[in-house]
């Protein structure tokens, strides 16, 4: 597990390409960075049906075994940056679609979470669930169980452990999932 700091959530590839879009936040409080529960860059959120951001792992204030059901994007915009703050919408940077491969933070190689596994190896499939460190509950990656066992989404791949990168998971994805 690593630690969290400022910047969480860091491209390893070019993000031009990428499809990123920006939506309000159902619960505009989480874009304060006085909130002990604010998003952070790298945490997961998924649309609901009022076209607005939640977390993609709702109760991360109690986490219980908690795990996305629905497909999930990476929030892509640091935790207490003005510009979210300032809007009245307090839109949120997420990544929505293409081909991209990240470093993270926001991970627990060790959590087995509903079928799933632990990250050991590259090309491993990778889910959403609670995360925990540093105190505090994230809506982060986690490993998956594999085609056929694990009926959670599918978000991504690991393509280098955190053992070999300095603490940080990093992943791929972008292709049918």
């Amino acid at each position: 597990m690593s630690t969290l700091q400022k910047i969480n959530f860091t491209p390893v590839t070019s993000i031009l390409e990428v499809n990123r879009r920006s939506l309000p936040l159902a619960d505009g409080t989480l874009c304060n960075p006085n909130n002990a529960i604010a998003l952070v860059d790298g945490e997961w959120v998924t649309i609901n049906t009022s076209y607005q951001i939640i977390r993609a792992t709702p109760d991360v204030a109690a986490p219980v075994p908690d795990y996305a059901t629905v497909r999930s994007f990476p929030v892509f915009v640091e935790k207490g940056r003005y510009d979210t703050q300032a809007m009245s919408l307090h839109k949120v940077t997420f990544l929505f679609g293409g081909f991209y491969e990240f470093d993270t933070r926001i991970f627990d190689a060790a959590a087995v979470v509903h079928g799933g596994a632990a990250i050991t190896t590259p090309m491993q499939p990778l889910k959403v669930a609670t995360v925990t460190f540093s105190s505090r509950s994230f809506s982060g990656l986690v490993g998956h169980g594999g085609v056929g066992s694990d009926t959670d989404p599918i978000v991504g791949y690991v393509t280098r452990l955190p053992t070999s990168n300095g603490g940080q998971l990093r992943f791929m994805t972008g292709y049918a999932q």
